[in-house]
């Protein structure tokens, strides 16, 4: 199921032409049963985390969300670079 996920987000990824410095960090772990649980982490924070299920339609849907979360957070990341200055 991870790498079926992975497979949709990154394809997702590249569509919507997401270019960040930052590195996406995509784990998957062993959950109950036929489960596991995938989180997105950018520079350490989890972005968005789920427990998937084999269901094709669930992963798509939980992808396209990943991939919405992931646009925000590097959006929110940019606003603030914006309005913090280094010394």
């Amino acid at each position: 199921m991870g790498r079926d996920f992975y497979d949709l987000y990154y394809y997702l990824y590249n569509e919507y032409k997401i270019n960040s410095n930052k590195l996406v960090v995509i784990n998957e772990e062993f959950s109950f049963s036929r489960n596991t649980k995938i989180s997105i982490n950018i520079n350490n924070e989890v972005v968005n985390e789920f427990l998937s299920r084999p269901d094709e339609e669930y992963i798509e849907a939980m992808a396209q969300q990943s991939i919405y979360q992931t646009y925000l957070y590097l959006k929110n990341l940019e606003k603030e670079s914006k309005y913090f200055t280094q010394y």
